[in-house]
């Protein structure tokens, strides 16, 4: 395997200036909203409340530099669900309902990018999820008939249309989700920074927030000073904060997900794949890849891991050996000819329910919060944006049908028992994942 000098650096990051990062915070001061986290969540959320209150005074906070966490290290896949796991409990409205915002996000991105004058590569290239055993091809038709109950055309690739997709000789089948899109994470969070930035948003880089303090006047306690602020939006997401300040605990438990990304591949290499559409795709496994191209490269992810233990490099070393072999598995006319130029990791915070959770808390119920993007981020942390714009502004109306807003969940067990829980399930869906391999 050939790895260039640029090991264990995002890809995506070098579209992000840090040369030039905003000040921290210096003594005390104050503002009408108060955001904490500068990923996706935040921006977003500091965009629509500019658009929708010109004169509305904010600030957002970053321990780093804005998209230094999950927004710049994701893989850029613009994606979707329906959640018909909840048809049950919440009806076929709010489950409709949900999955068209979360389809609409796409469309926001795009008007966020042509408002504020920044191209984020967003392309409308559909997606797959692909059949690598045959026990897979049923579970897709199970998945097609019960979106088509709810009005959801999904095509179903059989075999010969995916090799005329991508060719790779473990692809048995696929169901294509034809909405689906793809963005450079980089550009979109850096686009979003000089957006709220020329409308008046005051940032704050190299800012940790160590304490807040509740109240109808919350007081953000930076290393470098004060905000006080009568409102609090936290979008941390799977950056854990000192548990989120004490704030939301056990809500959602935060793994690592990684990646690698070849060169350029050469014009010969592409015409073997044929993967002229440019699809974003990953397997039906539990435990699966997810894979897209950007430019010419190829981008190959997955193998989460519970942070226990990555700390050491070996550890980290073994889960990219994996995922360079599956890569070649999948696309052995790789082998030999292209290198890995880059390779990273990052944090995914997945709810119990692998679905967000959207609401306000506190004592005087003005900090509002969004979380647990289980791996949709790019997406629902678009929608959770807006959403926390309009809840903040008290015009929440539009958004009582929304499963995010609604979920209730039991805390996650403290450790080590989450730790357990997690290993538990992770082997179980992996001896899963062997008897559909097998069966």
């Amino acid at each position: 395997m050939t790895f260039s000098s640029a090991l264990d650096e995002c890809f995506w990051l070098d579209a992000v200036d840090t040369g030039h990062l905003e000040p921290p915070v210096q003594g005390n001061e104050e503002a009408e909203v108060v955001l904490v986290g500068g990923g996706y969540t935040s921006l977003v959320a500091a965009y629509f409340l500019k658009r929708q209150c010109p004169e509305m005074d904010m600030a957002v906070l970053e321990s780093d530099y804005l998209g230094f966490g999950s927004s710049g290290r994701n893989a850029g896949m613009v994606l979707h669900e329906l959640h018909t796991d909840r048809l049950g409990r919440h009806g076929p409205r709010s489950v409709r309902f949900t999955y068209d915002q979360a389809v609409a996000a796409i469309d926001t991105i795009e008007e966020i990018s042509r408002e504020s004058g920044f191209d984020c590569e967003l392309e409308r290239t559909g997606y797959l999820k692909i059949a690598v055993h045959p026990a897979h091809l049923r579970k897709l038709a199970k998945i097609q008939a019960s979106y088509g109950k709810l009005g959801v055309e999904l095509p179903l690739l059989n075999g010969e249309e995916i090799q005329a997709a991508v060719r790779s000789r473990r692809f048995k089948g696929a169901l294509r989700f034809p909405q689906a899109a793809m963005l450079h994470p980089g550009k979109y969070v850096a686009g979003l920074k000089q957006a709220i930035k020329k409308a008046g948003v005051r940032i704050y880089e190299q800012t940790r927030v160590t304490a807040i303090r509740e109240g109808a006047e919350l007081e953000v306690i930076t290393s470098g000073g004060t905000l006080r602020s009568p409102n609090l939006v936290l979008g941390l997401n799977a950056y854990w904060a000192d548990n989120r300040f004490g704030i939301l605990r056990d809500r959602a438990v935060s793994l690592l997900s990684f990646i690698i990304l070849t060169e350029p591949l050469p014009d010969d290499l592409w015409k073997e794949l044929g993967w002229s559409g440019r699809q974003g795709y990953s397997d039906a496994r539990r435990i699966h890849n997810y894979v897209r191209v950007t430019g010419k490269r190829i981008l190959f992810g997955g193998r989460v891991a519970y942070h226990f233990g990555m700390e050491a490099p070996a550890g980290r070393e073994r889960i990219y050996d994996r995922l360079y072999q599956e890569m070649l598995e999948t696309f052995p006319c790789l082998e030999g000819v292209v290198s890995i130029t880059h390779r990273w990791c990052g944090p995914v915070a997945i709810t119990r329910r692998h679905t967000p959770l959207i609401g306000r808390t506190g004592k005087k119920d003005n900090i509002y919060y969004a979380m647990g993007y289980s791996g949709m981020g790019a997406s629902l942390a678009t929608l959770a944006g807006r959403v926390l714009a309009d809840l903040v502004r008290g015009e929440d109306r539009r958004w009582q049908d929304l499963l995010y807003l609604r979920d209730r969940t039991l805390p996650l067990p403290p450790e080590p028992l989450r730790f357990l829980a997690f290993q538990g399930s992770y082997h179980g869906m992996r001896l899963l994942d062997g008897l559909d391999r097998w069966r």
